[in-house]
């Protein structure tokens, strides 16, 4: 079959045939469709994917039914659409109309067999990488489906999570489970599938045939192929050799030292806040004390969440340690830096442009550009803009846009993500040659095939704290301390994961005004009903009397109602209450007051008792109305909200769940703000002012947003979200089944009588 994207092909003269109860492994070099091939076969193209499709396509009717389909993408933040971790896992189930009551247990053993020890009413936003791709793992797991499709499933994850994720694909695999496998770390993995398929460039059919008999005959075309690094012999070769480990330089002077370094994510004003509240805050790093010496090659490696990318940019000089001492270069550009992202790098329209910081326009590429391009295998692509690049060839772009310049310090975090094995040999050889130039190179890296092969130094990070610092040798000689760190599987790792005591944690999230108050338990819908109704009644207050009654209300219902505390309340009006003291003394100083009313002037001040009585009339209006938003803000879960819309107005829930999934994206606005203007500031230097960065800014967090919005739109259509479940609200079931009872209806009628009561008492 062939498959084209608006006239650039993918496929060319691919097959693939799965069977029921078949293990496929699907391999080949980066960019060579083996994702399109994926969703070719799960049916997301062209019927989500827009593609040009030539050749003859089946699929069982058991796979187009909405749950048949498993589907777990590379980008794990690109298929996340609800707040918290129990609504993801249970939004497929919601699709295939599971019984609410069957959702938990579900959603708890599949959060089990991916290895993800969490609340489900936990947000994912608190997530590191790896661990939201155990959750995408988990939420394809708990759909049960007839065909699982594994897209670099253990892409970010640490080795014994890695080890894991395999474990339980041999253990799907002995069920009957159908499964497609894409994994650039095959080797383990071979045991535990049936048959291999190999694409190579263009997307042409390579080889297929059992395993793992294919794999001792095909290795040479495998590493002709680049699927396998030349130098790495058959897993099934039991006389597999080593290479030498890196000596260190022990003598040469610190290009970067810490001496009891802290990190903490919550500023310090944030941590006196959770201090007065009995909670601490989150620290990420804890009393690290490091050398990394001049024209050393160090690897920082650890499980997931350890810290290790807090570090990098710690020592890159993005964030500052809120504990301890750091030296780090300071010259200018003396650091150059590849995010996690590698979209947070690009600056220009195209490729080439984007190589050579400038812009080319219809002109000529530069030779030593052209040269960059050849070495990472993206020849051909510099007209093209880089975001329309796959994920593996974004990240090639964005360590070669490192190369064009001298630095003296080079901070990659995950630079081999997503590579096969031939441009991952590209980017590791030219990091040691940079390495051989006297320049020093920090990587984090789950891969510790590249930290025995390359590496001088090797850094252990767990939970924030320094395990080991040293040479890679004396780290893979101690197998208790590898286990300790994440970086060896654990005997006892099998049958710690999950547990019964996951059971005590509450399913869905409730905040402390939900969980305790009166007014938190209500229904969503009405309580919004309840609170418009009642600002409708605010806009015939016309006196300070009326405006200052119907404050009362809300506030009483925020203390007995919602049951928060003074300082909780304070904290929450203070800026609207500084806000309308200004507008009182605007009207007291300015406004024109009637023929015959006193007034006096001061300066330029025309002050007069009516301005006064206006201003205040305004102000309590306008301060009742936003301590009813608060009161309603404070009390309502916003998943909740959004979902009633559709199990109690009709509304379709492709409107609710694409609001609730579009919202999930506003908090990370900031970051991704912050993070451009770090990744641009090292590319183009700093200095440009705020009205430069507001419009250069823009265009790409414009764009990246759309390509967000795209592939979580399509990794919805994957778990089920189109038809019935997408278009009628009865066509779907819900996690949290919200129904109208009586004292919904009696909050509303009481809050519209007492408002209308106090709005007559204060004539």
């Amino acid at each position: 079959m062939t498959v084209a994207y608006e006239g650039s092909q993918a496929l060319t003269g691919a097959s693939l045939e799965l069977r029921r109860g078949e293990a496929v492994l699907l391999i080949g070099p980066s960019g060579c469709g083996k994702s399109t091939l994926a969703m070719l076969a799960a049916g997301l193209i062209p019927a989500a994917v827009e593609a040009e499709v030539a050749g003859e396509v089946w699929r069982s009717t058991a796979i187009s039914r909405p749950g048949g389909v498993g589907y777990v993408f590379q980008d794990p933040e690109a298929q996340l659409c609800q707040l918290t971790i129990g609504s993801e896992v249970a939004f497929g189930l919601e699709n295939m109309r599971m019984p609410p009551g069957e959702m938990p247990s579900r959603t708890m053993a599949a959060l089990r067999e991916a290895g993800l020890e969490v609340s489900p009413g936990e947000f994912d936003a608190v997530l590191s990488g790896g661990m939201k791709q155990r959750l995408a793992i988990a939420c394809a797991l708990a759909q049960r489906p007839d065909l699982l499709v594994l897209d670099e499933p253990t892409a970010n994850l640490d080795p014994q999570a890695t080890l894991a994720v395999f474990r339980t694909i041999a253990r799907l695999r002995a069920a009957g489970q159908t499964m497609l496998v894409i994994e650039h770390k095959f080797s383990d993995l071979i045991a535990a599938m049936d048959r291999v398929v190999a694409l190579g460039p263009q997307g042409r059919a390579a080889f297929s045939g059992p395993l793992p008999d294919e794999v001792e005959r095909r290795w040479p075309a495998m590493q002709a192929l680049g699927v396998v690094p030349a130098w790495q012999t058959s897993p099934l070769d039991s006389g597999r050799t080593r290479d030498v480990f890196a000596v260190p330089h022990a003598h040469a002077p610190a290009a970067f030292a810490a001496r009891e370094l802290d990190y903490t994510y919550a500023s310090r004003s944030a941590q006196r806040r959770l201090r007065r509240r009995g909670e601490e805050p989150r620290r990420a790093l804890r009393g690290l004390t490091l050398e990394i010496p001049s024209g050393s090659f160090t690897a920082i490696v650890g499980a997931n969440g350890s810290g290790k990318s807090t570090l990098l940019r710690l020592l890159a000089g993005f964030e500052r340690p809120t504990g301890g001492t750091l030296s780090a270069p300071t010259s200018a550009h003396a650091i150059a830096f590849a995010f996690q992202n590698p979209e947070h790098q690009f600056v220009y329209e195209t490729v080439a442009e984007d190589l050579v910081s400038r812009y080319v326009g219809e002109g000529p590429v530069p030779d030593h550009a052209l040269r960059l391009l050849a070495e990472f295998g993206l020849e051909g692509h510099e007209r093209q803009s880089p975001f329309s690049l796959s994920q593996g060839q974004k990240r090639r772009l964005s360590v070669a846009a490192m190369l064009v310049q001298e630095h003296e310090a080079y901070l990659l975090d995950e630079p081999t993500f997503g590579q096969d094995a031939r441009t991952q040999e590209a980017i590791m050889q030219r990091l040691q040659g940079l390495k051989s130039q006297g320049r020093t190179v920090v990587i984090t890296t789950h891969d510790l095939d590249l930290v025995r092969r390359y590496a001088t130094q090797v850094l252990v990070l767990k939970q924030g704290e320094m395990l080991f610092c040293g040479a890679p040798k004396d780290l893979f000689d101690r197998g208790e301390l590898l286990r300790r760190g994440g970086l060896a599987p654990d005997a006892t790792a099998e049958g710690a994961v999950g547990g019964d005591g996951a059971q005590e944690v509450p399913f869905v999230r409730i905040s402390p005004a939900q969980a305790v108050s009166l007014v938190g338990r209500l229904h969503p819908g009405m309580k919004l009903l309840a609170t418009l109704l009642a600002m409708g009644v605010l806009v015939f207050t016309v006196n300070v009397r009326q405006g200052v009654y119907l404050t009362l209300l809300p506030l009483a219902l925020l203390f007995w109602g919602a049951r928060l505390g003074l300082r909780q309340v304070a904290v929450r009006m203070l800026p609207f209450v500084a806000f309308f003291a200004l507008y009182t003394w605007t009207l007291t100083a300015y406004a024109q007051a009637p023929p015959g009313s006193p007034y006096v002037q001061f300066l330029f001040f025309h002050l007069s008792l009516y301005g006064l009585d206006v201003g205040l009339a305004l102000a309590f209006r306008m301060l009742a109305t936003v301590t009813f938003a608060i009161l309603f803000v404070s009390t309502t879960d916003l998943t909740d909200l959004l979902t009633s819309f559709s199990q109690n107005l009709g509304v379709p829930p492709k409107f609710s769940y694409g609001t609730l999934a579009g919202l999930r994206f506003f908090p990370l606005f900031q970051d991704e703000w912050a993070k451009l203007r770090r990744a641009r500031s090292l590319r183009q230097g700093a200095g440009s002012s705020r009205l430069t960065r507001v419009v250069t800014y823009a265009l790409p967090l414009l764009s990246q947003a759309i390509r967000l919005g795209e592939r979580v739109a399509i990794a919805m259509e994957a778990r089920g979200f189109h038809g019935a479940p997408a278009e009628r609200a009865d066509g779907r079931t819900y996690l949290r089944p919200l129904r109208v009872r009586p004292w919904d209806l009696l909050y509303v009628a009481g809050i519209v009588a007492v408002a209308v009561w106090l709005l007559l008492l204060g004539r």
